[in-house]
């Protein structure tokens, strides 16, 4: 998350026994159920997919749970969704991808930084902040050159990857999701 994710107002007044309210995340963790925080990294995905104004076929892995940095992971987690839509022209692809930079800041997205992989695609990228629900997203844009596509068989996609801040499960629970 970017520092303006940086807010406190989860209600929770420390990290039991962490000594550090913030953990060095520079926030304090929200306590979040961990089933409550993938149907809100699921219903994200599904608005994102929305904003692209094209319809094409997504990759079908759902919301995952992962650590958070080198917090305990019996405690402290994120929820990580990586999916791709494919199946389309690389024209209507294009087309979604500017939908999505357009629409972003309009649902409550602020787009933090835009460029290039440096890979020898130059893939285009887009990094984006929903400081209020707590997550990130990197998207790219992904269309192969008639070589690669040839060679590899690789497809033009739009490539996301949604991650949310760190949470935090109830006191009495643990993260048994991973």
């Amino acid at each position: 998350m970017s520092e303006s994710d940086s807010g406190s107002d989860s209600g929770s007044e420390s990290d039991s026994g962490s000594g550090s309210a913030d953990l060095g995340l520079g926030y304090t963790p929200e306590v979040r159920e961990v089933s409550a925080l993938r149907e809100e990294a699921r219903r994200l995905s599904s608005e994102l997919y929305d904003l692209l104004r094209v319809k094409g076929k997504t990759s079908a892995p759902g919301p995952g749970v992962d650590v958070c940095g080198d917090l305990d992971p019996e405690t402290f987690y994120v929820i990580r969704h990586l999916w791709s839509l494919y199946g389309l022209p690389a024209g209507d692809l294009e087309a979604g991808w500017q939908g999505l930079r357009e629409d972003l800041p309009r649902h409550g997205w602020e787009i933090v930084h835009e460029g290039r992989e440096s890979t020898v695609a130059q893939s285009p990228f887009l990094m984006a902040d929903s400081t209020r629900k707590k997550f990130t997203l990197k998207a790219t844009l992904l269309i192969p050159t008639a070589r690669d596509a040839e060679r590899s068989g690789a497809e033009p996609g739009i490539m996301f990857h949604l991650v949310s801040a760190c949470f935090r499960v109830p006191d009495g629970t643990t993260v048994d999701e991973y």
